[in-house]
């Protein structure tokens, strides 16, 4: 028997709040901080998870439902559900076309509102940096999942030590923030996004918590000179 939480921490509650004041700009944001490959990546993590023809897929903190609804494009028959800590988000995704063909429910993502070995697939994106035990995080994803089943995750990374580093940085740093007080009136959540960017663990740290959670066939694809990662994972088969 799994023990839960009782309910959304407060760092938890806050992240929601956030997100709720940004949820009808959230994707032209995110379009315009990966200079437009957003729909790329979302495509590339969805492709991670090898769908098979009439899948159960969970994706959390889905957002505005961007990886839910490609998971449903990609495969016709899919039974795809989306959570997420905002209401806000989810009112959105519901009106997007097709939402009404996906289960959607507001839920946390250390504590899934789903029963053991559930899922044939998990995706998530930018989920990690904003809870505040990975270990349980990925755990609960773990549990949810059946034997076999794939797991995928769409994250920023810091930039490594390269040639690119002070530029990626001062990007994330000074001209995110910027742009999302243009965009969004609201720059204090993007200011929280690219702090949460910069100190977020490496590629190889979270590879290597997957590991430690339990997932096999650990693996991640690195994008925009380092500064994004899709990574995948599987439970055992029994």
């Amino acid at each position: 028997m799994t023990t839960h939480h009782a309910a959304v921490d407060a760092h938890g509650a806050t992240v929601a709040d956030m997100f709720d004041n940004i949820a009808d700009r959230y994707d032209l944001m995110n379009l315009v901080m990966t200079w437009g490959q957003e729909p790329r990546f979302i495509r590339d993590t969805v492709d991670a998870v090898k769908l098979g023809p009439t899948p159960k897929v969970l994706d959390i903190a889905t957002g505005t439902g961007d990886l839910a609804f490609e998971a449903a494009n990609q495969r016709y028959g899919a039974e795809v559900h989306g959570l997420d800590i905002s209401t806000q988000m989810l009112d959105v995704a519901r009106t997007r076309p097709g939402g009404a063909n996906i289960h959607w429910a507001t839920g946390d993502a250390m504590d899934l509102p789903y029963a053991d070995n559930t899922f044939d697939a998990v995706t998530h994106g930018y989920l990690l940096r904003n809870v505040t035990d990975i270990a349980t995080t990925l755990a609960e994803q773990y549990r949810v999942l059946k034997p076999g089943g794939m797991m995928a995750s769409l994250e920023m990374s810091p930039a490594p030590r390269n040639l690119v580093k002070p530029f990626s940085t001062a990007y994330i740093k000074y001209v995110v923030p910027r742009l999302a007080n243009t965009i969004t009136q609201n720059p204090d959540a993007y200011e929280y996004l690219s702090r949460t960017s910069r100190a977020f663990h490496t590629a190889d740290r979270i590879e290597a918590m997957m590991q430690e959670a339990g997932f096999v066939a650990t693996g991640y694809r690195s994008y925009m000179f380092g500064t994004m990662a899709i990574h995948w994972a599987q439970k055992p088969a029994e």
